[in-house]
């Protein structure tokens, strides 16, 4: 059979209505669908909720917990903390929370928290509407602070008293000048010589620097010289605020306090900082006051800004010190 121009148009035309049926069905018939979702456990929750409810699946809960979770968030933002802990259960309501939630709303020039989405659902079985909220938060302190965080948060909301009991929250903060404070990464690492990581961010360490460098200034104020030896490497390097570089060792360290009759190391602040998508040797700038007091009678008193290097084992493996005389008064 020969076709014709207009039944060749007339069958491609169909082909592609086809084609595109098969391609886009169109909407999803959700009328059917009562519920969805599965409540897997958490396992590290010791609830006894946490067994009872493992498999069941969620359903869309009330608006009624929504508005309520809305008011609360109203109260939030005229910084209304009587009003605000209104809204929330006894159990919740311990001392430490009401305070701190007093303390935070004094603490603040303006609040402004925006929901932009929220859905109320229920764990089936469950005895509370759990109220999943998306919005942007503007925060301005009186001391001058601000930040912008986008929020994702869940409020528990009772079956039996109709109060918040609890809520969850994750957030981020906006880099876009409108945060001033609280970011992941910051500053800028340049080096003495061009590297790899010259140009690179900086991010806080947290292999417990901090605690270890405080304990590190009690053993040294208590002259313990063995116990001071151990914090450092085998073997490291210290570069002198009076200049030059000396390679030392930790056995250097026990005899450190054989020509002194008293120390006392006082810091002021301490910073563990590593360079950013490096391994996590850390340096820890610490700002102090150093009073040492010879067996002869001379005394040595300076201000000190110190790096304390700290190798993959923990233990310092250098020392970068400048120090200023202290002023007579």
């Amino acid at each position: 059979m020969k076709l014709n121009n207009n039944l060749i148009l007339l069958i491609t035309i169909a082909l592609i209505v086809v084609a595109t049926l098969c391609l886009n069905p169109g909407p999803v018939q959700l009328d059917n669908v009562a519920s969805a979702g599965k409540f897997t456990g958490n396992p590290e929750s010791t609830h006894p909720k946490n067994e009872t409810l493992k498999g069941n699946a969620y359903v869309l809960g009330s608006d009624d917990a929504m508005n309520l979770v809305l008011e609360s968030v109203a109260a939030y933002n005229a910084k209304d903390s009587d009003k605000e802990l209104s809204y929330y259960s006894d159990d919740f309501k311990t001392e430490a929370r009401v305070n701190g939630t007093r303390q935070w709303h004094e603490s603040m020039e303006t609040l402004s928290m925006n929901p932009w989405a929220m859905i109320p659902v229920r764990l089936q079985e469950d005895d509370r509407t759990l109220v999943l909220s998306w919005s942007v938060e503007d925060r301005v302190w009186k001391n001058g602070s601000k930040e912008t965080i986008d929020l994702m948060e869940v409020f528990a909301v009772n079956d039996s008293d109709g109060k918040i009991s609890g809520f969850s929250q994750w957030h981020s903060h906006r880099w876009d000048g409108s945060t001033d404070h609280g970011l992941p990464v910051g500053g800028k690492y340049f080096g003495r010589t061009e590297s790899e990581y010259s140009g690179r961010p900086l991010v806080f360490s947290n292999r417990g620097e901090v605690q270890i460098l405080e304990q590190f200034f009690a053993d040294y104020n208590n002259m313990d010289g063995e116990a001071v030896a151990g914090y450092f490497a085998d073997e490291w390097t210290f570069r002198a605020a009076t200049g030059g570089t000396s390679q030392r060792t930790s056995e250097d360290m026990k005899s450190i306090f054989d020509s002194l009759e008293s120390v006392q190391w006082t810091p002021f602040s301490m910073t563990p900082l590593k360079i950013y998508d490096t391994d996590p040797e850390s340096g820890v700038t610490v700002y102090s006051t150093e009073k040492r007091v010879m067996k002869d009678g001379t005394v040595w008193e300076k201000d000190l800004v110190e790096l304390f290097f700290f190798d993959l084992e923990g233990k310092i493996s250098g020392v970068e010190q400048y120090a200023r005389e202290i002023s007579a008064e």
